[in-house]
């Protein structure tokens, strides 16, 4: 079996581009003093998990919002580095106003 290593930040970008085009969900973007990331993903042998800190769309439904979050963050995780993603945690840090645009 060939053995490999993923940058943090590959997984990071993965999850991002899973999440990206849900136009509800957007990254928290915390202080500039803070030193908390949006995205957090740890990998221990096999095996990954991750913490995701967003926002949610002001009306949400946040319970299911996180349910979508977890599912399309898990299955690009899934899919595109083969490791078993054990768990994804959802924050929401704040939310956002509807677009308004008519």
């Amino acid at each position: 079996m060939t053995e490999y290593c993923i940058a943090t930040n590959v997984l990071e970008a993965i999850v991002r581009g899973a999440l990206e085009a849900d136009e509800r969900l957007r990254f928290h973007t915390p202080l500039a003093l803070m030193r908390s990331r949006p995205i957090e993903v740890t990998v221990e042998g096999e095996s990954c998990h991750a913490n995701l800190h967003l926002d949610g769309r002001f009306g949400e439904y946040l319970p299911a919002l996180a349910n979508v979050a977890r599912e399309k963050a898990a299955e690009a995780l899934g899919g595109m580095t083969g490791l078993a993603v054990t768990s994804v945690d959802v924050v929401f840090a704040g939310v956002f106003p509807r677009n308004t645009r008519s």
